[in-house]
């Protein structure tokens, strides 16, 4: 069964990853262990498959099914991002991400690696002539910093990246406010006590 696009929750992602041609399958367990630290492959027992994690941390295997949420959360994220960028990529195409709250059910670690994966792939994106955007809303502190880390890093560009903050105010309803980064990776305008866990 050939499948070319990964569902929004992620239930065909074995079917799409069991549909890859073999260079495919070890370029994106390549790409997963480069940036996230396991390589990814499916199982299949008759008709069923099961997506198979190694991490090169302690090479165990593991079924993902049998993992923190989080795994099965980030893994559809991260295919669907490798299939439009190193499979698809046609120059001049336009692609637009928008992702609810990624880091929920990761460790900051984690959080970590995906905000500069996202990094990494708007800039390879941009230099095959691609028109990537991600957009991700996020409460996230250490997305927001590694955002910075990046750009302080060279991974991304300051003018890749735009924050929108939206504040609720009790006598003014949602307010609407922009920050950026400086090429050293500082927030500029950022609200005092944004992310402070204070009431």
């Amino acid at each position: 069964m050939q499948i070319d696009e990964i569902d929004p929750s992620g239930s065909n992602l074995a079917v799409l990853l069991k549909s890859l041609t073999e260079y495919e399958k070890k370029s994106f367990s390549r790409w997963t262990k480069e940036n996230f630290g396991f390589f990814v492959w499916v199982e299949s027992v008759g008709l069923h498959y099961s997506i198979k994690i190694e991490s090169e941390t302690d090479n165990q295997e593991y079924n993902i099914n049998d993992m923190g949420f989080g795994y099965s959360q980030v893994l559809p994220i991260i295919a669907s991002l490798w299939l439009e960028i190193f499979k698809r990529n046609k120059k001049g195409k336009y692609i637009i991400f928008v992702i609810e709250q990624p880091e929920l059910h990761l460790h900051p670690e984690y959080q970590a690696k995906l905000s500069i994966l996202f990094s990494r792939i708007v800039t390879i994106a941009k230099d095959k002539g691609l028109g990537l955007r991600i957009i991700f809303e996020t409460h996230s502190k250490t997305m927001v910093d590694t955002l910075g880390d990046c750009i302080e890093d060279k991974i991304i560009e300051k003018d890749d990246v735009n924050i929108v903050l939206f504040q609720k105010e009790s006598n003014q309803g949602t307010v609407i406010s922009f920050s950026d980064f400086d090429e050293q990776g500082y927030l500029n305008h950022w609200p005092v006590g944004f992310f402070s866990g204070r009431l």
